[in-house]
């Protein structure tokens, strides 16, 4: 999935996706100049709007310097994680993004971004409540490399998936409400 797709981003959630490396320089001026668009102004975001040939070390510090300006913190990177993880299963459950696309950006620029700093536990993805995500996840992966399944193996492989697809819709829809739930208490 190209980061683009998930554009416009909020400043506090294209900080988030920064902390976890998911934005590129020229996503980063991309940002800028849409902000600007939407009248949302500091010095540093029209900076570095300007930037033809982006390069990292040069529009890091005018983004983390415009968060600075717009009163925006800076989350850790387990933070960051939960921020854009809920993001990413918001736009999956309302459709807005491809429900393979945002799990295998789950697995693969979620999790395994901060695995060494918040381990798994007994279940891969357990460290942000995906084991099930990604339980269904690999199923469907193994549906189309021709692998073993572990479930609905009397189902021709086509109607596998589908099954496979709808519960990974169910376990998003599940973490979201847990998710919700846990912040209000």
């Amino acid at each position: 999935m190209k980061i683009e797709t998930l554009f416009p981003l909020s400043p506090n959630l294209a900080i988030a996706y920064y902390q976890l490396g998911a934005l590129s320089p020229l996503n980063l001026v991309q940002l800028s100049d849409q902000w600007l668009c939407e009248s949302i102004f500091t010095d540093s975001i029209n900076i570095l709007q300007t930037h033809k040939d982006p390069k990292m070390y040069e529009v890091s510090d005018l983004f983390e310097k415009a968060m600075e300006e717009l009163n925006v913190a800076i989350p850790t990177r387990i933070e960051s994680a939960w921020i854009v993880a809920e993001d990413i299963l918001q736009r999956m459950v309302a459709g807005s993004i491809d429900l393979m696309d945002g799990a295998n950006f789950l697995y693969n620029d979620v999790h395994h971004e901060i695995d060494e700093e918040l381990p798994d536990g007994k279940y891969l993805g357990s460290n942000l409540g995906f084991e099930h995500i990604f339980c269904w996840l690999r199923e469907i992966w193994d549906c189309r490399d021709g692998s073993t399944l572990f479930y609905y193996t009397d189902l021709p492989r086509n109607e596998a998936e589908i099954k496979f697809q709808q519960h990974l819709m169910e376990e998003a829809v599940k973490w979201l409400d847990s998710r919700r739930a846990h912040l209000k208490s």
